[in-house]
């Protein structure tokens, strides 16, 4: 008895620490069955029908005549309601969201359970069971409105007080957004989650794992009141992968742009072409069912390539300097004594200075601009990749199950002007997966497994001066 009591301990401190450690990715449809005089039906059967995937959960209604169908995958369903001697009653086109909490009322009226009568949802489904305060944006809104460089952090400044902020993230990320404060908040106080585990750069305060728009199912911003279920940030970002359904979706985009049509900077030279800009955006996604009503794949790709110029002023050495030779007064640190001619002797020369003299490191003076004698125009190349994989299970009364698999590379480079050398280098590699499972073990009993892990990494450096042989 004691092991059996142990055993127990140890299974409920393990479900207390995976809830701690995700949050809820799902959402809740309740309501009340009554008849047509107002009277609550208790006993009814109540059906709860994806009408993406065709998977269904059953339960009864209690001695209120309520049910309640928790943790459900974000999805459009439909509620029937089924009682000897009544006709059957459903509402259809019920579009469920994330992290909400909607009620579905049903009215039975006398009759044969051969006949149903249908309700098609209204366009908007109120919801009325929690107060938390924030916004969700949905997969039509997150695909259709216009994103630039298609990043859903820009969807996040349809919220109000939400501003960009300067900060580290900028630098690392340079291209795809920069930091982003919400409500006043500090830009490191953002918890972004997909599918309801953690998706942060801990480090950066940035999403780890960049998930393409066309992945999205869509996404949640909670900044006030939401369940204690939630923690580690004042505002949670949770966004929810697409999964396959039972209709074949297939996508495909490039987007792309150049210096064609771009203005002259005024500073640039009219006898130079202007500073390259080669920018490519591409990609697509293919979803559909493996098994009908059972299995489901959805996979995606985006890939993003852009070679951007710039352009600007340095100073470098004249040809006299590159001899030794200056038009002031140098004077010699052993002696306090001025050199001959204002000319460092050849011996008297630092390693790195020969250096670049001899493989040419510097060019010659090009302008007499009063920025500097160098106009230069450099080119700075950004590389994005996002790949994204989820198969769905439908277990019959086993629940359902998922696997996701995303993963994220992206490098860039800042900074630089007449050569490499000054240039900063940023590389990120990114793996978020995870595995899902709902149990719907009774009528009134949800169990949910959910395990991820999230690989963060992050790497600056500069190029290398070139080295002597």
């Amino acid at each position: 008895m004691r092991k059996v009591a142990l055993l127990g301990t140890v299974f409920a401190v393990l479900g207390l620490a995976v809830a701690a450690g995700a949050q809820t990715a799902t959402g809740q449809i309740s309501g009340t069955v009554k008849d047509v005089t107002g009277s609550v039906v208790p006993g009814t059967t109540v059906t709860i029908r994806s009408e993406l995937t065709g998977s269904e959960r059953t339960t009864t209604t209690d001695e209120r005549g309520d049910y309640v169908f928790a943790l459900l995958q974000p999805s459009t369903y439909s509620v029937t309601a089924e009682l000897q001697g009544f006709r059957t009653a459903r509402e259809a086109g019920i579009r469920l969201l994330v992290d909400n909490r909607i009620r579905v009322d049903l009215t039975l009226a006398l009759g044969e359970m051969t006949e149903t009568i249908e309700v098609q949802a209204g366009a908007v489904a109120l919801e009325s069971e929690s107060a938390r305060i924030g916004q969700t944006l949905t997969e039509k809104q997150i695909t259709e409105l216009p994103l630039d460089g298609r990043n859903f952090l820009s969807l996040l400044f349809l919220n109000a007080g939400a501003v960009e902020t300067s900060g580290e993230q900028g630098g690392m990320r340079s291209g795809v957004g920069n930091a982003i404060s919400i409500q006043g908040a500090r830009a490191t106080s953002n918890n972004f989650m997909i599918d309801g585990t953690a998706n942060i750069d801990t480090a950066l305060g940035t999403p780890a794992a960049i998930l393409s728009v066309d992945a999205m199912e869509e996404f949640t911003q909670q900044n006030k009141t939401y369940s204690a279920e939630y923690g580690f940030s004042a505002n949670q970002i949770n966004l929810i992968s697409k999964s396959g359904t039972n209709q074949f979706h297939g996508t495909a985009f490039l987007f792309g742009r150049n210096e064609a049509l771009d203005a002259r900077n005024f500073f640039d030279p009219p006898d130079q072409a202007k500073p390259e800009l080669d920018q490519k955006q591409f990609g697509g996604t293919f979803s559909g069912p493996i098994i009908r009503n059972k299995t489901f794949l959805l996979f995606n790709y985006e890939g993003t390539r852009i070679d951007r110029g710039n352009s600007g002023f340095a100073i470098v050495p004249t040809a006299e300097m590159l001899e030794g030779r200056f038009p002031e007064t140098i004077t010699d640190p052993r002696t306090g004594q001025p050199f001959a001619n204002n000319t460092i002797p050849g011996d008297r020369w630092s390693r790195m200075a020969r250096l670049a003299v001899d493989q040419g490191w510097f060019p010659a003076p090009n302008t007499d601009a009063p920025q500097g004698n160098y106009q230069f125009v450099t080119t700075l190349p950004q590389e994005q990749n996002q790949f994204n994989v989820r198969v769905d299970q439908d277990l019959s009364r086993f629940g359902r199950a998922f696997f996701r698999y995303t993963k994220t590379t992206f490098d860039n480079e800042t900074g630089g002007d007449i050569w490499q050398g000054g240039r900063r280098v940023f590389e990120q590699d990114t793996t978020n997966w995870q595995v899902s499972h709902t149990w719907p073990i009774e009528s009134n009993i949800v169990n949910v497994f959910r395990l991820g892990r999230v690989d963060a990494r992050a790497d600056q450096h500069g190029i290398p001066c070139p080295q002597d042989q």
